[in-house]
């Protein structure tokens, strides 16, 4: 059983000037704790996002003349293996990838052996500028793509430079299942950048504060009885996009070890915990999209994942 908590990964990817350091540099600013590290990469020989970022940290790792997807990908894994070793660890890690870079295989070295027990993905963010996304020629439109692919929210920002008939469109061409935010300026609240994996009732009942109450709704809810492992994963696998982030402390049926569960996009991780005392043996937060009337549906959903 892990005694040091597993430290959440942010990767920040997305297409040459779709705004990833503006949001990345507002993550950043958000963070009351000194505890962030961010690696940032630039493909050249000097990295200019370090050093906007460096602005309003001192805890920027750079990674350059290179991409950290291919030529500098080992670098990656020891930057990572480094900082997971911090006495104090660090409470988050950023990584902003280059413009060219495919974040899936950032996303694969984050699940590497070394990597496993102290640390894991917390969720892939790629930004597409709609002011330039139909300019991209074929190449590039493929990249493109695969930063889509593996995103699990998307900020199509800029959406300012663009015609409502414009901004159908591009959505309509994403074709993507996943949360999409459109954005000015990369504006996000930062509950959903930065909320950490809950902890006590009290930071559960804190997760959204009341600004951003017209926008998302949020509530919990709890379990005096394990859930059932298979049943639980189909019931992950078929959650709606309006369903921006589920986290929480779970007990499996036939487990003794709890588990901390984190669901962004696409993705769920079960991720080992330190037995937490609780008079509850699953307890998750929910945070949809205001209006999308999904609570009722969601709650009958996961009773029906309950042991007996």
């Amino acid at each position: 059983m892990n005694s040091a908590p597993s430290i959440p990964v942010t990767v920040v990817a997305g297409f040459l000037g779709a705004g990833k350091t503006t949001l990345l540099r507002q993550m950043v600013q958000r963070v009351d704790s000194g505890r962030l590290a961010v690696i940032v990469n630039d493909f050249g020989e000097l990295n200019i996002d370090a050093a906007i970022i460096a602005e309003v940290t001192d805890a920027v790792y750079s990674l350059q003349n290179g991409c950290i997807c291919c030529t500098v990908q080992e670098d990656l894994l020891a930057q990572l293996v480094s900082l997971s070793r911090l006495r104090p660890a660090p409470e988050r890690i950023i990584i902003e990838c280059s413009g060219v870079s495919d974040p899936q295989r950032i996303v694969q070295t984050i699940a590497y052996p070394q990597l496993r027990t102290s640390l894991h993905l917390d969720a892939v963010i790629t930004l597409v500028d709609a002011s330039s996304h139909h300019n991209l020629d074929v190449e590039m439109a493929r990249l493109s793509r695969a930063q889509v692919a593996s995103a699990d929210w998307l900020l199509l920002n800029k959406v300012d430079l663009v015609t409502p008939e414009q901004l159908h469109n591009i959505r309509i061409g994403l074709g993507s299942r996943v949360p999409v935010f459109e954005t000015v300026r990369a504006e996000l609240p930062p509950e959903l950048l930065l909320a950490p994996l809950v902890r006590s009732s009290e930071v559960l009942f804190k997760l959204l504060p009341q600004a951003h109450d017209q926008l998302f709704e949020s509530w919990v809810w709890s379990s005096v009885r394990p859930l059932q492992p298979t049943a639980l994963r189909a019931w992950l696998a078929r959650l709606p996009a309006d369903l921006l982030r589920l986290k929480g402390l779970v007990h499996l049926d036939g487990s003794e070890q709890p588990y901390w569960l984190q669901h962004v996009g696409k993705r769920s991780q079960f991720i080992p915990a330190a037995n937490q005392p609780s008079e509850y043996a699953a307890q998750l937060v929910f945070i949809a999209r205001r209006g999308s009337d999904l609570r009722q549906r969601l709650e009958a959903g996961i009773k029906g994942t309950q042991a007996p």
